[in-house]
């Protein structure tokens, strides 16, 4: 009887300490208890397809270490996303078969939750507004922000600002920027990239309007630093620089990332979505060097978030593609030579951009820097075709040679000049990561942080 006491009591005291505690950290919570991420940084790859990573994971790594290194993104894998567009009826009706994905469609899907069709900026098949997660997150109090390397204009970034049916019509997505608001003011509170045209024009100057809103309005990567709360960057006329060749003025994707997250954080929390807009445009091009070249500026970029967020501990970060482009193959058959294999140190020894080394050639009228910088000798007929175009230089004659050497040496394959309909990976860290696991629609993605959204507000 005694032993029964003495073990009633323990088992007493025991359920009274775990209340206690219960009670404690019911008045403490834990920041791990949130249902919802305070933050939420949505990372984008154009263009980025698997075959793209993989190109870069053997890229960058160590050679003198066995075995190809992961990168930091793979630790993060949780699912795949298919891409596929929404089509109207009279395409549906029409068409025996999938249509491949532009950006526009596939951003819309992912800033409204909703698929519509290709070249729609954030409207439905019947060209109607869709309500986009960054205006949902300005109306919950939250900062929002848009970086990319391309023109902020660009399919991308619009998808989560304005609404027009085409894609094209850049100065209507330019307008949105200052005529998108919330209690009379823009919604994008930092948005950084190319596109300067589209805001100083002569029938209308929207940096004028940004600036008379609070906005500093800068054009160079030195003025970022001490630039306001309120920032609009517009650091080219266009889009930036390949990487490769960016110039100081212009500041690499990691840098807009990271000066977008300290202006944006708050104890609301925020939005933010980042492209790495010009991995898609060398895929089309075929140009495997520009295609991990601006995969490295993309993942030195994906590498500030994930730090902060593994720092700040309620933030999200989602990185994904809105397509793979290219159609490309780690390995091919070059006539009768099937070696698979594929070598990537030529493109290690690259000190600049392709587009770099043809203007320096034509320039120069000599492939003997490129050959230099990559180890590469040339075929006989590479020579000789070479040696035809110093005698008649053709600018895109030679800019197909310089990709087909690179492709020679490399290994690299292509299907396409455009975009293919492969499932692109999805990678996800921080405070509700697990729900994204799995296969899925890219909409859902818009749909989930839709949901998130609503979460953090109850």
């Amino acid at each position: 009887m005694v032993f029964r006491f003495h073990s009633l009591g323990l088992v007493v005291c025991l359920v009274a300490l775990l209340f206690a505690a219960g009670a404690g950290s019911a008045q403490k919570p834990d920041r791990t208890t949130r249902v919802a991420p305070k933050n939420i940084i949505l990372m984008i790859g154009d263009g980025m397809g698997p075959a793209q990573l993989k190109a870069y994971r053997m890229y960058q790594d160590n050679p003198a270490q066995r075995g190809i290194e992961p990168l930091r993104l793979d630790r993060h894998l949780v699912g795949t996303l298919a891409t596929d567009p929404k089509l109207t009826e009279a395409q549906a009706e029409s068409l025996a078969h999938y249509q491949v994905t532009d950006s526009a469609a596939s951003a819309t899907a992912y800033s409204t939750g909703q698929r519509t069709f290709n070249g729609a900026i954030a409207v439905d098949i019947e060209q109607q507004p869709l309500p986009t997660i960054l205006e949902q997150a300005k109306r919950r109090g939250m900062k929002v922000g848009l970086v990319a390397t391309s023109q902020i204009v660009h399919a991308t970034p619009a998808a989560f600002i304005a609404h027009v049916p085409s894609r094209r019509q850049y100065n209507e997505i330019a307008d949105a920027f200052v005529d998108n608001q919330f209690k009379q003011q823009p919604l994008v509170d930092v948005f950084l990239g190319g596109g300067w045209q589209y805001f100083a024009r002569e029938d209308r100057n929207l940096v004028a309007e940004l600036k008379a809103h609070g906005y500093t309005v800068i054009r160079t990567q030195q003025e970022l630093a001490n630039a306001g709360a309120k920032v609009a960057g517009l650091f080219a006329d266009v889009a930036l620089a390949a990487a490769k060749d960016r110039p100081a003025t212009q500041p690499s994707l990691a840098t807009m990332t990271t000066a977008a997250i300290e202006r944006l954080e708050q104890n609301n929390g925020f939005f933010l979505m980042v492209e790495g807009s010009q991995i898609d445009w060398s895929a089309h091009a075929n140009d495997i060097a520009g295609v991990v070249q601006e995969m490295d500026d993309f993942h030195q970029a994906v590498e500030v978030a994930l730090d902060f967020a593994a720092k700040e501990g309620n933030t999200l970060v989602i990185v994904t593609a809105d397509h793979e482009t290219g159609g490309l193959s780690i390995g091919r058959k070059i006539g009768d030579d099937s070696p698979y294999a594929y070598h990537v140190q030529p493109l290690r020894n690259l000190q600049h951009s392709m587009r770099w080394y043809l203007e320096h050639a034509l320039a120069e009228k000599s492939l003997q820097t490129f050959l230099q910088h990559t180890g590469i000798e040339l075929t006989e007929p590479e020579t000789k075709q070479w040696q035809s175009l110093q005698q008649t230089p053709d600018k895109k004659q030679l800019w197909t040679l310089l990709l087909a050497i690179m492709d020679r040496v490399t290994f690299t394959g292509w299907t396409t000049n455009g975009h293919t309909g492969v499932d692109v990976n999805l990678y996800a860290f921080g405070l509700g990561a697990e729900r994204l696991r799995g296969y899925h629609d890219n909409d859902f993605i818009g749909k989930q942080i839709q949901l998130w959204l609503n979460e953090a507000q109850q």
